[in-house]
């Protein structure tokens, strides 16, 4: 075996990478800690999680900036090198970057170019959504020159068994060259990379993209596997050079995702073959993996370099995202999505390698129950999305948050030299060394939470277009005016925008759109916020060209009233926002403009042509430059932007170059207008959120669907418990009593609360909830006949507080097999949870059935009756 081939992950898995270990801790695992990954704690007045970052815009907008700027920056590789000139993260997914932002890229081996596939999906699907929200045209100039990477050099021969297919696994061939088809061709990494180079496409319009997207998939569909009882596809094309077992599961997501891209675009294939192709995905996912939801497995097998038996964050993402996306198709989406989602709590906290756990209120775990010790960060950065957008699509209270908490302590991670720490305890381990788990995926992550929570995620006092339910092809942020398109837009299409003005007056096409009370039909919405900003919600289908017009509070000086120095030509251009532009190539030549405010926009053309510039900010220079180079002619873009000032005077410089990168034609610096704002405004990041109606968990309960009790209340999989039953284990298995171990329980109306159980000798369960006062009711039954020496003697803490000493359960209900609640009242979170943690007395295991939390007053409970003590006969 390869040395590397777990190599990483045995190493990040490990101990010795660990500062602290919170195994045992009582309340919250935050105890004791004083910072998260690279900055100390901050807390709201609840105790929750609170942003670091204290610029207007926001923490995750400024997660995004330093995400993208590292992308735009990033060294490039020349022909000698490799087989094309583009930035050298294309052709090595390793990387260093030093204290001061400066990033070098070492020597690797086959072996470890094997993230290829999933390198090029996160950067394509983050760049996408980085175009929308930003306007940036280097997103555009980046996707082109990773894509023709992949299309000429990443795929197979056509006389292969799977010809003209992406090898997305490249294991073998040379290093920046030709990849070899016999390295790994993992389906649902194909799949991952086609939906990017799909969604690509929408915004460049480049027909080889959809062309080659539109074969894999076709592929794929000729190729799958027919029988009954079998999964539709393998995990590999060429399961015989691979080491492990080839066994597709959950990853079956990513197909469907992928082919449902491409039938939203009337590609069928050829005689309804990717039609068909998808029947039998959605059947596998829907008759096979779904009613075995709890088994660890089936949402894993995704990572490229070791078989991933375990429940991975990859897998749960797509799986739950998918189901969401397709309600008509899954009528349980709601349960389902819900209960993969959070099973990923459970599956992932079990090594004390790692200790997820919750922190300050928020939930933070590895990438699975293998991998990566004390990096505990992209996995909540990755589902934060998931959770948000489980939030607004089921409107839930307790998605929203979870959602909320998990992305801001997930961005603690960045400085603004585009250094990442991903340990918990502060240090790199996994962000180190593997750039695309660095930025491309917090950029294509934090974008996602964003665009499902923008009233709190959203940056305060700007424009963005924030989601889109179809792809934003181009998009002009100008004074008072947002211009976009998108790729079509089929019926339901609904695009969310956060704007530091409220609209008067919305077009697409050229109609006037109706502001409205809801969106039934045609038409926007708009919320205000708190601090001056808006959100609009823009319905608008069959029309795709959409302006969005108010009276923007921030400024824009046209480029004849800018600060020139050297040789700047005047052009006149129809596109531009005055009717000229000013254009330089020769080296030294500056625009300079001072500015009073908090953020500041340098609004130019990219073409062909363009060359590059620095920029220098208030004297300092930029790590990041401009570019001005695109594939083809964009105007009114914006080529640099700087948000997060301290209120007051500021300068921007800009400095040509007089060079260009080796694809463009020129060396041309094109400016068009500089925008600025000094409006101040914040409305809030969430704090005091949570939810606050009751939640009701059975424990060990495996029902894709909430039992519904005698009183009408719904009861869901307990999932949101950690135990520690050690590195790589199956907490499921390990402590879940999965199956009805007794039918008939007394003293109980409903015996189906009482039939399962967590057990284990020191587990604790987490509630997120808003702020108040609730009650806690505890049910217990002891459902197996045992001598008294063997029953399950439990002490229970609530919030760190001890509440009962080492109960007989038995004793406390009156006998085996009948029910008893225990219920505490007057109970207040602790960092936005209620953490009950259930331990063993003497090496016995502690157990509990099913909880309630809700506010206010729960009743009375049983009286707790404590294990005897022995006592022994006088002499």
């Amino acid at each position: 075996m390869d040395s590397f081939t777990f190599g990483w992950r045995r190493l990040v898995g490990g101990g010795a990478v660990l500062l602290s270990l919170h195994l045992g801790q009582p309340v919250h695992a935050a105890a004791g800690q004083r910072r998260y990954y690279a900055y100390p704690i901050v807390e709201d007045k609840h105790g929750v999680i609170a942003p670091w970052y204290k610029g207007q815009n926001g923490q995750c907008d400024f997660r995004v900036r330093i995400a993208a700027e590292t992308l735009k920056r990033y060294p490039w590789t020349d022909k000698k090198k490799a087989v094309a000139a583009v930035p050298e993260y294309v052709f090595n997914g390793h990387w260093r970057i030093a204290s001061d932002g400066t990033i070098t890229v070492p020597a690797i081996k086959d072996w470890h170019n094997g993230d290829l596939g999933q390198r090029a999906a996160y950067v394509l699907s983050g760049l996408v959504d980085y175009y929308r929200y930003t306007g940036d045209p280097a997103a555009i100039a980046h996707m082109t020159l990773l894509s023709d990477v992949l299309l000429d050099h990443c795929q197979t021969p056509a006389d292969h068994p799977w010809p003209e297919f992406l090898i997305s696994v490249p294991t073998r061939g040379k290093v920046y060259g030709q990849c070899d088809p016999q390295g790994m061709i993992q389906l649902d990494i194909v799949a991952e990379v086609g939906v990017a180079l799909v969604r690509a496409y929408q915004i460049t319009k480049n027909p080889r993209w959809l062309d080659a997207a539109t074969h894999w998939a076709e592929v794929l569909a000729l190729k799958r596997c027919r029988k009954p009882d079998h999964p539709p596809w393998n995990r590999y094309a060429n399961p015989e050079v691979v080491r492990w077992a080839d066994h597709q599961t959950g990853g079956v997501a990513f197909l469907l995702e992928f082919l449902d891209e491409l039938l939203r675009l009337g590609v069928t294939g050829k005689n309804g073959s990717i039609i068909e192709a998808r029947q039998a995905g959605l059947a596998y996912l829907r008759d096979d993996l779904l009613p075995r939801w709890t088994v660890n497995d089936v949402w894993g097998r995704n990572y490229w370099d070791w078989e991933d038996p375990v429940q991975a964050e990859n897998v749960t993402e797509f799986v739950a995202r998918f189901l969401i996306n397709t309600p008509k198709e899954f009528a349980n989406w709601r349960c389902d999505a819900r209960n993969v989602l959070s099973l990923f709590l459970n599956h992932t906290s079990v090594s004390p390698k790692s200790n997820g756990d919750v922190y300050s209120g928020a939930w933070a775990y590895p990438e699975s129950s293998g991998c990566c010790g004390r990096s505990l960060w992209y996995g909540p950065m990755e589902l934060a999305m998931v959770y948000a957008q489980y939030g607004v699509m089921a409107d839930s209270a307790w998605g929203r948050e979870m959602a909320r908490r998990q992305i801001l302590l997930a961005t603690y991670d960045c400085h603004e030299t585009g250094v990442v720490e991903d340990n918990i305890d502060g240090g790199q381990i996994v962000a180190g060394g593997w750039f695309k788990i660095a930025h491309p995926m917090a950029l294509k992550h934090v974008l996602g939470a964003m665009a499902w929570l923008p009233e709190v995620l959203g940056a305060n006092r700007e424009n963005h277009v924030m989601r889109s339910s179809s792809v934003v092809s181009s998009v002009v942020y100008g004074k008072g005016k947002i211009a976009y398109k998108t790729f079509d837009a089929p019926v339901g299409t609904v695009d969310i925008l956060r704007l530091s003005f409220a609209p008067t007056s919305v077009k697409a096409d050229g109609k006037t759109l109706p502001s409205r009370g809801d969106l039934k039909a045609n038409g926007y919405l708009v919320k205000e916020l708190t601090g001056g900003d808006h959100i609009v919600t823009v319905r608008h289908d069959g029309l795709q060209a959409i302006v969005v017009e108010g009276n923007d509070p921030q400024g824009m000086t046209e480029d004849d009233r800018l600060e020139y120095a050297g040789e700047w030509r005047e052009l006149t251009d129809a596109n531009a926002s005055g009717g000229t532009i000013r254009v330089a190539s020769t080296a030294g030549a500056a625009m300079t403009f001072p500015f009073a405010g908090n953020q500041v926009r340098l609004i130019g053309r990219a073409d062909p042509a363009g060359g590059l510039a620095d920029v220098y900010v208030d004297g300092v220079k930029q790590l990041v430059g401009v570019d001005c180079w695109n594939p083809s002619a964009r105007a009114q873009q914006v080529l640099y932007y700087r948000n997060g000032l301290a209120d007051g005077r500021h300068t921007l410089k800009v400095v040509v170059r007089g060079a260009k990168n080796p694809h463009a034609q020129a060396a041309n610096v094109y400016i068009d207008a500089v925008q600025w704002s000094a409006a101040t405004g914040d409305s809030g990041f969430g704090e005091g959120g949570g939810p606050t109606e009751p939640q009701r968990m059975i424990f060990g309960y495996a029902g894709r669907t909430d039992y519904v009790d005698s009183a009408g209340n719904a009861w869901r999989p307990a999932t949101e418990f950690v135990t520690r039953t050690g590195h790589m284990t199956d907490s499921v298995a390990a402590c879940w009593w999965t199956k009805r171990r007794r039918l008939h329980v007394a003293n109980t109306p409903d015996p189906e609360l009482y039939r399962y159980a967590a057990h284990g000798r020191d587990f604790a369960a987490y509630f997120t909830v808003g702020p108040g006062i609730y009650h806690v009711r505890l049910k217990f039954a002891e459902t197996r006949k045992v001598k008294p020496t063997q029953r399950a003697i439990t002490t229970i803490h609530i919030n760190g507080k001890q509440v009962v000493s080492k109960m007989d359960i038995t004793a406390t209900a009156g006998g085996v097999h009948r029910a008893v609640d225990l219920v505490f009242n007057g109970v207040r979170p602790v960092h936005g949870v209620i953490a009950i943690r259930f331990t063993g007395h003497e090496g016995k295991e502690a157990m509990v059935q099913a909880i309630q939390v809700g506010r206010g007053d729960g009743g009375k409970g049983a009286t707790p009756v404590a294990l005897q003590a022995k006592t022994t006969s006088k002499p």
